[in-house]
């Protein structure tokens, strides 16, 4: 017995020395100590390197946080005594915001998990008490953004998706956020249900910005794959049942009727889109372009059927209407910051032969 407590005394002797040793305050100082000889360093721009620099900042964010954590443990009384919250808060409210610019310079010399870290060290920094008066200069989600973007690179799946999360509260990199989760799920698709959700993020996605190409081509990249279970056009269908008031699905039946050359049903799914949500420019500019190709379409199907003895009124009527609308795009957007409506409408100058207009526009068709 004796035996059996002494061998148990010896077992629990390290832990009872750590747990005399073990003096906050000591540390609090200890830290406070480390950061600010650093810190003094970067005051007094005694460092060239960018790398050291950096790194510099980093430490002493570091240092300063683990100050103000060992400072808040309460003494033997229960009492929280702040001896460094003033030194270690002008630390961090002064570097923190070189720790985006950090990340930066560390990922793009490839020193990546150093970025990653800088980073996170800036969401940690956040997240202290030392700055809950400091929300407004807040950018977690940018840190968190650069974070997930990172670990998208390296195809750590979980890592980015945990930090698109975060980066999703701010609305400045909400859509940038989505987009990465919309990548993890893609990456990681394996079964119908996993290309379900894939999906469903998707028409999400591009619900909140069909002016946005790569939304679209992602759908269309994902319908593009031989698979039964998905059908490019049920789906643009179900969209249509399900946001029957949103100009959304009618932009997405037209991208994909558009896509596919299907002037007329094109051109109808932009018209409905249009009284949903009138005078979009983009909108009305591919309403022009289908009607263009409509009309081009018919006239050369009378010719090669030798049909057009006679003047051809639908056709005409085409080419009127979209003519209208793309002289319309011309006054919404004169100098082509948008869409380029020169080429087609000067195409359908030269349809309906209006040489003075079509003389106008020829310098710019050539220069594009």
């Amino acid at each position: 017995m004796i035996r059996i407590l002494s061998t148990l005394t010896m077992a629990l002797l390290p832990l009872a020395m750590l747990a005399q040793t073990a003096n906050p305050r000591k540390d609090a100082e200890k830290m406070n100590q480390r950061a600010q000889i650093i810190y003094y360093e970067l005051e007094n721009q005694s460092v060239t390197d960018s790398l050291r620099y950096y790194r510099n900042i980093m430490d002493v964010v570091d240092y300063s946080l683990k100050s103000d954590e060992s400072d808040r443990i309460p003494d033997k009384k229960g009492q929280v005594k702040l001896r460094y919250e003033t030194d270690n808060h002008r630390r961090i409210s002064t570097l923190r915001p070189f720790l985006i610019d950090a990340g930066l310079y560390l990922t793009a010399h490839h020193y990546r998990q150093d970025g990653i870290n800088a980073w996170k060290l800036y969401i940690k920094a956040a997240a202290s008490p030392l700055l809950k008066n400091d929300k407004a200069t807040d950018e977690t989600g940018t840190a968190a953004f650069y974070i997930a973007q990172s670990e998208l690179y390296a195809r750590n799946y979980k890592a980015a998706d945990r930090f698109a999360d975060i980066a999703m509260q701010d609305d400045d990199v909400a859509q940038d956020a989505a987009e990465i989760k919309a990548r993890c799920m893609h990456d990681q698709m394996v079964n119908h249900e996993d290309s379900v959700k894939y999906l469903s993020v998707l028409a999400e996605l591009y619900r909140s910005d069909p002016s946005d190409k790569i939304y679209f081509a992602w759908i269309m990249q994902f319908y593009s794959h031989e698979n039964r279970s998905f059908n490019l056009e049920d789906f643009v269908d179900q969209q249509l049942r399900l946001f029957p008031n949103s100009p959304v699905p009618w932009l997405l039946k037209g991208e994909t009727a558009m896509h596919a050359k299907r002037w007329e049903e094109a051109a109808d799914a932009y018209k409905h889109a249009n009284e949903i949500d009138p005078n979009r420019l983009p909108v009305v500019y591919n309403i022009g372009v289908c009607m263009l190709n409509w009309g081009v379409g018919l006239i050369n199907e009378n010719a090669e059927k030798k049909k057009r003895k006679k003047k051809d009124t639908k056709a005409d009527s085409i080419i009127a209407e979209a003519r209208t609308c793309l002289e319309k795009v011309k006054e919404m957007d004169p100098h082509r910051k948008n869409v380029d409506w020169v080429t087609p409408l000067y195409h359908i100058y030269l349809i309906v032969g209006d040489e003075a207009k079509a003389d106008e526009l020829r310098p710019l068709v050539k220069k594009g």
